[in-house]
């Protein structure tokens, strides 16, 4: 099969080309850094073909003969404005979809070969939701967050491509992914780092909970949903969870972070990140993924604590 990966020098943009190349696909994507410092696809440069070029700079031929595209782009990345740097958010989760689908209907204008869009979305887009609220894949998105808005912004613009221009496409809602190659300004990757160099920690947004997948099985469910990615164009699909679905809040997991590295470092308890607290309740939610597991036929196999381990 061939796949195109937008942002392929990203996080989950290398796991996915790496996986794909092991399993002998024929992988292609682009990315804004050069191909040298694309440092997460050390060993698989020779094996893949890399454009250096921004999503909104994609030209048809670049992705024609695709069979799968992945959006996994931001045209520029969130950090290190995050989540205090709205029009920095709106930008990087806008733009590139959109250059994105622009270019996929240029093909299918031309009459050429149109690839599966599959765009990664975020559980983000559920943080406005009240904790009773079961979140299921056709529960209506409520967001808390610039990030969270933005994220299902760009789900309705592949949507509504998809209704306008008749472009295959999936959304697929992502947990909380962590992993080896994983930036290291993210949580789990700063509570590793910090635990490890013996340095206290002020955790943001302490009692807010998140949903954590592991970057394992976050590619075995990319891999069964290409398997059969026409079957599932136009749906909704939860890439989320763990071995026990466990959701849990972030001082819970920087505690479990000292439990695998035998750190005795301080947690500091900070203030929340905008869109963590609603009605001074931090956010909280629960979900129910079953159809998304039920139609692919996959399970979360890792725990949270083994998924922290290796990606220690």
């Amino acid at each position: 099969m061939k796949i195109f990966l937008c942002g392929i020098a990203g996080v989950l943009g290398s796991t996915l080309a790496k996986h794909f190349i092991d399993k002998e696909h024929e992988v292609s994507g682009n990315d804004k850094v050069r191909i040298e410092e694309a440092w997460r696809l050390e060993g698989y440069k020779d094996k893949l073909s890399y454009l250096w070029k921004s999503s909104t700079d994609l030209k048809y031929l670049d992705i024609a003969n695709a069979d799968v595209l992945i959006d996994c782009a931001l045209e520029s990345a969130d950090r290190p404005f995050g989540i205090n740097s709205p029009i920095t958010t709106l930008l990087g989760n806008i733009l590139a979809p959109l250059g994105v689908l622009e270019t996929v209907r240029k093909l299918k204008d031309d009459n050429l070969k149109v690839p599966v869009c599959i765009y990664p979305s975020s559980f983000n887009v559920f943080y406005g939701h009240k904790a009773d609220v079961v979140i299921k894949e056709d529960t209506p998105p409520l967001t808390s967050s610039m990030y969270g808005w933005t994220k299902m912004a760009a789900e309705q613009l592949y949507m509504a491509y998809h209704k306008a221009y008749e472009i295959p496409v999936i959304v697929t809602r992502v947990g909380s992914a962590f992993g080896p190659a994983m930036r290291s300004d993210e949580l789990v990757g700063r509570l590793i780092i910090y635990n490890l160099l013996g340095k206290d920690f002020n955790l943001r947004s302490p009692y807010a909970k998140r949903l954590w997948c592991y970057a394992e099985d976050v590619v075995s469910f990319y891999d069964k949903l290409i398997e059969h990615a026409s079957d599932f164009v136009g749906q909704i699909l939860h890439c989320a969870g763990n071995r026990n679905d466990e959701i849990i809040t972030n001082f819970d997991l920087a505690n479990r972070v000292k439990d695998v590295t035998k750190s005795s470092i301080e947690i500091k308890l900070g203030e929340y990140e905008p869109g963590e607290m609603i009605n001074k309740i931090p956010i909280d939610f629960k979900v129910d993924s079953s159809k998304t597991k039920k139609l692919l036929g996959w399970e979360p196999k890792f725990d949270i604590d083994t998924g922290l381990i290796k990606t220690m």
